[in-house]
């Protein structure tokens, strides 16, 4: 067993290398800040308020909204993450620039990714109109993190793959008939 995870170690660290052979540095000012207000869910959330105060028959699926990503992040920091204890790739790997500042929390899974996707889900159930701008910016986010050397692929995997669960779990079969400023639905 031992053998499979260090092979998928070797394969995580390959690819972690290859997607960070395209590092380009104009983009370091946008990934940073792109991890930095996705911090603990914010942007998702953010968002979801946003919407609900423009369409307030949407405040029960911005609830959602909220309480998917806020589960995640409960789950992903309070549960996984010290479950797991994987490192940091920076702290395996001395010559792996970082481009952020660096957490100090466990490598796996990625609590940007979580939320991210977890966000991404919520926010195209609230608002499917711009579902296509919620799935661009939740895999903008999680990428970042690769981008900016504190993640590997697996953990970005990881992170996302909890991250819908969560949110699928918290929007269950609910479907919402929402109400334009005319009241028509």
């Amino acid at each position: 067993m031992s053998a499979l995870i260090e092979t998928i170690g070797r394969w995580d660290f390959a690819a972690f290398q290859w997607l960070r052979a395209f590092h380009w540095a104009l983009l370091d000012p946008l990934m940073v800040a792109l991890s930095d207000i996705a911090r603990a869910g914010t942007l998702w959330m953010g968002l979801a308020v946003m919407i609900a105060l423009v369409y307030r028959s949407r405040w029960p699926a911005a609830v959602q909204v909220i309480l998917a990503v806020s589960l995640t992040a409960l789950f992903i920091d309070n549960v996984a993450k010290p479950l797991v204890g994987r490192e940091r790739p920076y702290e395996l790997h001395a010559d792996v620039p970082v481009y952020a500042n660096k957490p100090t929390t466990a490598s796996f899974p990625s609590g940007h990714a979580g939320n991210a996707i977890a966000g991404a889900y919520a926010l195209a159930r609230l608002a499917p109109d711009a579902r296509v701008i919620f799935w661009t910016l939740g895999f903008l986010v999680a990428f970042s993190r690769i981008y900016l050397g504190l993640h590997y692929p697996a953990d970005i995997i990881g992170g996302a793959l909890l991250g819908l669960g969560v949110a699928k779990f918290v929007i269950g079969g609910t479907r919402w008939r929402f109400r334009d400023e005319r009241g028509r639905v």
